[in-house]
């Protein structure tokens, strides 16, 4: 049984990192009301399982795991629903006025756009993101490499189109 500092800290970490949760499940979903549904139920998962959570420090990483698997489960058992504003309203300042990076961003896989989206949005290092998604470094920094390389060669082509 929890006490009331359990729940404030809970509460606290929670809140502080709900933009990486929003941008993490939105890499994923590409969708604002799937993501934001994830979202929600990956917190309630997670404060469900907080007593599973060995060691507070690695709570970050931990969060990210559980929203990532939770993403995956949701695109798996939805049909994929258009979502209007999905690439106009990113929220938590991820808003992304060229349309042109942001249908390259879509061309990107799910796992690309993780990277892409904690590495340069959130600042996790390579190391952070393979524990999040148990993968290696050199996962991750591939992942990153070809996710770069993706997006150069899409927007040099838009731009020689234009």
């Amino acid at each position: 049984m929890r006490n009331k500092t359990e729940d404030a800290w809970f509460s606290r970490e929670i809140e502080a990192m709900a933009p990486t949760l929003f941008r993490v499940a939105f890499a994923i979903l590409r969708n604002r009301t799937d993501s934001e549904d994830a979202a929600q139920n990956a917190v309630l998962k997670a404060y469900a399982n907080l007593d599973t959570l060995q060691e507070k420090r690695y709570f970050r990483t931990w969060m990210v795991r559980i929203l990532k698997n939770e993403c995956l489960n949701f695109r798996r058992s939805q049909k994929p629903v258009s979502d209007l504003d999905a690439h106009t309203d990113l929220g938590y300042d991820m808003e992304v006025p060229d349309l042109d990076l942001n249908r390259a961003f879509d061309r990107l896989s799910p796992d690309e756009r993780i990277a892409i989206a904690l590495y340069y949005y959130d600042g996790y290092s390579t190391h952070e993101i393979a524990r999040i998604c148990e993968v290696s470094d050199g996962t991750i920094r591939s992942r990153l490499s070809r996710a770069r390389e993706s997006l150069r060669k899409q927007l040099s082509e838009e731009e020689t189109q234009q």
